[in-house]
C-alpha cells in the first residue's frame, strides 16, 4: 500500500511539473508572437515622476526568446521596452530587458539599474495571442495596471536611430544615454533618468 501511495505521488508531481513547463511555454509563445502595445496607467507616474502623472503616454514591449531547447521552445530571452509621449512620438524612453517565466510568473529585469525590475504574477494576468492585460509589481509592491495589444508591425529601430542622430545636436539635460548603452531617453524622460542616475 505504501509503495502504491509513493507511486502515486511521484506520478502527480510529475503530472504537476509537466503542466507547469507546459504553461510556462505556452505563456513564453504568446509574449514572443508580437510587439505589446498600450496604456500602464499609474506605471509612468511611479517609474519617472511627477511630471509624468496626466497619463499621456503609452508603452511597447518586444520579447525574443533565448536558449530554446530540442523541440524550439523557450521561457526566457531578452527583449526592449520603449516609453513614449502619446502626442510626440519624439519623446520617449528605451530599455533592453531580460526577462523569464516561472511557474506561470513573468519577471523582467532592466539592464539599465535605474529602471526597476518587475514581475506579473500567474493570478494577476490574462494573455492571449492578441491581448495582455492585468496587474504588474515593481519590488516595492506598487501594482500597476496593463492592457497591451498585440502589435504586429513596430519599427523598433526608430528610437535607437533617433537618440544617435540628436545625441549631438540636443542639450544634455534632453537627452540621456546609459553608460553601457542599454538604455536611451529624450525630452522629460531623459530628465527623470538623468536625475537617477546622479542619485546613488
Amino acid at each position: 500500500m505504501k509503495k502504491i501511495f509513493t507511486c502515486l505521488a511521484m506520478l502527480t508531481l510529475a503530472m504537476t511539473m509537466f503542466t507547469s513547463c507546459d504553461r510556462d511555454e505556452q505563456i513564453a509563445d504568446y509574449l514572443i508572437s508580437g510587439n505589446w502595445k498600450g496604456d500602464l496607467q499609474t506605471y509612468y507616474m511611479n517609474r519617472w515622476g511627477e511630471a509624468f502623472q496626466d497619463g499621456d503616454y503609452y508603452t511597447v514591449w518586444r520579447f525574443a526568446g533565448g536558449n530554446y531547447d530540442s523541440y524550439g521552445y523557450a521561457t526566457s530571452g531578452y527583449g526592449f521596452e520603449a516609453d513614449y509621449n502619446v502626442y510626440n512620438d519624439r519623446e520617449f524612453a528605451y530599455s533592453t530587458f531580460r526577462w523569464d517565466v516561472r511557474n506561470g510568473d513573468i519577471y523582467i529585469y532592466y539592464d539599465d539599474p535605474n529602471w526597476g525590475d518587475i514581475r506579473i504574477d500567474y493570478r494577476d494576468y490574462d494573455i492571449s495571442s492578441s491581448r495582455f492585460r492585468g496587474t504588474m509589481y515593481d519590488w516595492n509592491n506598487r501594482a500597476y495596471q496593463f492592457n497591451l495589444t498585440n502589435v504586429r508591425d513596430w519599427n523598433w529601430s526608430r528610437p535607437r536611430y533617433y537618440a544617435q542622430t540628436r545625441a549631438a545636436e540636443v542639450q544634455s539635460d534632453s537627452i540621456y544615454i546609459s553608460e553601457n548603452g542599454t538604455s536611451i531617453a529624450t525630452g522629460r524622460f531623459a530628465k527623470a533618468l538623468n536625475a537617477k542616475s546622479t542619485v546613488k
